[in-house]
């Protein structure tokens, strides 16, 4: 059996298409179809229903898909086991929300890099549901997610953290001197906001649910751009903790100890079930899960 067809109709799976399998493994869509039609002949078995240009995996296709997978995974461990037996190299692919990369991969990648060499890295900065489906089809190797707890069947958490949420302002606002806020007194404050974070998201369903919103002045997508920003206005900004955690120390922000809004998010490395984890893959797991046991 050939592995180049096996790999040819698990991409169809995963891409939910002949021709976006063939944009991904660099063919045409008819040597696609050809390669299915090879495999199907030989199994003697259809592995997709075809309806209006729609293709379904069959009863017989689910249980190709996942034997299919195994055996790749066990020429990927061969290869691993005869070519890399005493070093850790590879390529790895990690998608994460902008605020993750500014957090992880800057000294700590190069601690990293520093004890493996060999390891190749492509960050991919995406919205949470974006790294999900980028996860499902074997376009990522890890997710670093920040939003709501997360739990599905298909994803297993390595390594997790809550995180705390506030509403900040420069050092010497007038509303620093306050020792409890509402909402009620801030809200038609001047306002910096990201613009479609988790946390954002989280908050505006809060005050949605009370008929009330923020209309910020500005949104930024770079969440340490809008640290700076605010630190030098009147304007104030929501932000989880560990990214304005440098600028408090440094006496440039304030927290605000708004009472009536308690808001929390998760960062959380999350890797599909049915990975497999190569040594750098479990390198760059561990590394990180050390990490974030540090921080907590």
């Amino acid at each position: 059996m050939d592995l180049n067809v096996l790999r040819t109709f698990v991409a169809v799976c995963e891409y939910s298409g002949f021709s976006a399998a063939g944009e991904r493994l660099g063919y045409t869509q008819s040597t696609v179809s050809s390669q299915i039609r090879q495999l199907e002949k030989e199994l003697n078995v259809a592995l997709f229903d075809r309806f209006y240009h729609r293709i379904v995996l069959t009863q017989e296709g689910s249980l190709v898909l996942r034997y299919a997978r195994d055996v790749l995974t066990a020429q990927e461990k061969l290869m691993v086991a005869l070519h890399h037996a005493d070093e850790v190299t590879g390529d790895l692919h990690l998608a994460m929300s902008s605020s993750m990369c500014s957090r992880y991969f800057d000294d700590d990648f190069i601690d990293f890099q520093r004890s493996y060499p060999g390891v190749r890295l492509t960050i991919t900065e995406a919205g949470t549901e974006n790294m999900f489906s980028m996860l499902r089809k074997n376009e990522a190797d890890l997710v670093f997610t920040l939003d709501t707890h997360i739990y599905e069947p298909d994803f297993e958490i390595c390594a997790e953290k809550e995180e705390q949420v506030h509403f900040v302002a420069a050092a010497g606002n007038a509303l620093e001197k306050s020792k409890t806020l509402s909402l009620a007194e801030i809200i038609d404050q001047p306002f910096a906001m990201t613009e479609s974070m988790s946390y954002r998201r989280i908050l505006d369903k809060l005050l949605a649910a009370r008929s009330e919103a923020i209309t910020p002045l500005i949104e930024l997508g770079n969440p340490t751009q809008l640290c700076s920003l605010v630190s030098k206005s009147d304007m104030l900004t929501f932000l989880p903790d560990f990214i304005t955690q440098a600028f408090v120390e440094n006496g440039m922000l304030c927290r605000l100890p708004v009472t009536d809004c308690t808001v929390s998010v998760w960062t959380q490395l999350l890797i599909h079930k049915n990975k497999w984890r190569s040594p750098a893959l479990q390198a760059l797991i561990d590394f990180y899960r050390k990490r974030l046991e540090e921080d907590a």
